[in-house]
């Protein structure tokens, strides 16, 4: 599988997939509207069947309430599931990668002649550059924790995604089930069961929709709460306290 060249590849679909929901739900909210007016145009010819008609709008507006806080809390959170995945390809590009270039480099002396190095200083030296070359491996080697925690960013980042794709589905799954139903321009006769049958299928697919959201948003949690693999990914031996070893004592 070949990996995308940057950030922007996950992003851009998730961009555009945050327009469409915006777009989308002031579809519904407008036909829902269209559909009210039209009803109230025909409330004294309806009669008794209003009560009737009126319980379905109720469930149809309640149905339309959950999508409309699904859809405002996706939008509040648009920024920081971009913030994961652009930190997702810096953790790889500008920390791996630009760390583990120093591993030939660590322990290569500065002057050559520093290889002809005798004594107490420099079996120091040399204690001391197998350290720092240790925490590189630690940081920025094959498995290191750079791309540890790209890997664990970009998980939670994908799973917002999916939550993104299942709202989405929601959403057009409920105007579908609205310019199927027609309630806007449905005859009088026709009002009453038009409604009911809309109030049925929006019930069934918001609660369903919902459900699996659900689903996505605990295997979020549980990565989120993983949090604690992130900060025990820096208890190693060869990053003492979590930090990079020193290389001269101050």
């Amino acid at each position: 599988m070949t990996t995308p060249a940057g950030p922007e590849a996950y992003t851009g679909p998730l961009d555009g997939m945050f327009g469409t929901i915006e777009g989308e739900i002031h579809k519904i909210i407008d036909k829902y509207n269209a559909a009210v007016n039209h009803i109230n145009d025909w409330k004294y010819v309806l009669g008794p069947a209003l009560i009737w008609v009126s319980d379905a709008l109720k469930q149809i507006r309640d149905g339309l309430d959950k999508v409309v806080k699904l859809v405002q809390y996706a939008v509040e959170h648009h920024m920081p599931v971009v913030s994961l995945i652009v930190q997702s390809f810096n953790w790889q590009d500008h920390v791996q990668k630009d760390v583990s270039a120093m591993v030939g480099s660590v322990e290569a002396p500065a002057d050559p002649n520093l290889a002809y190095w005798e004594g107490a200083a420099a079996t120091e030296y040399r204690n001391r550059a197998k350290i720092q070359r240790d925490a590189v491996e630690a940081i920025g080697g094959q498995g290191g924790k750079a791309d540890a925690i790209s890997s664990w960013l970009m998980n939670i980042a994908k799973l917002n995604v999916e939550f993104m794709t299942g709202l989405v589905k929601i959403i057009a799954d409920f105007l579908g089930a609205l310019v199927t139903a027609s309630l806007e321009t449905a005859t009088v006769v026709g009002i009453p069961f038009a409604a009911k049958d809309l109030a049925d299928a929006l019930g069934g697919l918001v609660t369903n929709g919902i459900n699996r959201l659900a689903e996505i948003a605990t295997r979020l949690m549980g990565t989120l709460a993983s949090i604690r693999d992130a900060k025990g990914l820096m208890n190693d031996p060869r990053l003492p306290g979590g930090h990079w070893p020193q290389a001269v004592n101050l």
